[in-house]
């Protein structure tokens, strides 16, 4: 998962599985024979499955699932290794963060309540924080990842995409 593209399309993934490969070109605006790679090197890394095949026209298609137990491994913050790449997975994540953020704001237009909508909450802030602070802001994102694992493993309610970053400004 060391690659944008295919941190992009596990996001993708969250939203479309089980889907066709058209189907995940035609969401990422990417050409479907460049996904084929990427979606195959996520299968052997056990991201993705193989759940069967549809026929497109007059080919077969590979339908893919996403892997609800598989971890996305970012990179290492004790020593900073893959931090490039962890750098360009953030840009994927903000960007897919900022689409799903359109679209709920767009599907706002029919909500009685306009002034506290309840299913849109955002958080831009730049702080000063001291350690104590620091690690209490650690803590709960710690307590929003249980949340969201919690959430993965049962698979009811209403889907949400978290984005949740801090990081020290330097």
């Amino acid at each position: 998962m060391r690659s944008a593209v295919r941190y992009e399309l596990f996001l993708l993934m969250e939203q479309l599985a089980p889907c066709s490969v058209s189907q995940i070109a035609a969401a990422s605006g990417r050409g479907a024979a460049g996904l084929y790679r990427h979606l195959e090197v996520m299968a052997k890394a056990g991201i993705l499955l193989h759940a069967g095949q549809q026929k497109s026209g007059r080919r077969w298609e590979r339908i893919y699932d996403l892997n609800r137990d598989s971890g996305v491994p970012m990179c290492d913050p004790l020593t900073g290794a893959g931090v490039k790449d962890d750098i360009k997975l953030c840009n994927a994540m903000t960007r897919a963060a900022i689409r799903d953020y359109g679209r709920a704001m767009h599907a706002r237009k029919g909500v009685k309540d306009l002034i506290k909508p309840s299913f849109i909450t955002s958080l831009f802030e730049i702080t000063s924080l001291d350690e104590k602070s620091a690690a209490e802001i650690t803590k709960l994102a710690d307590r929003i990842m249980e949340i969201v694992v919690q959430g993965r493993k049962t698979g009811s309610g209403r889907r949400y995409r978290i984005s949740l970053m801090a990081s020290p400004i330097v």
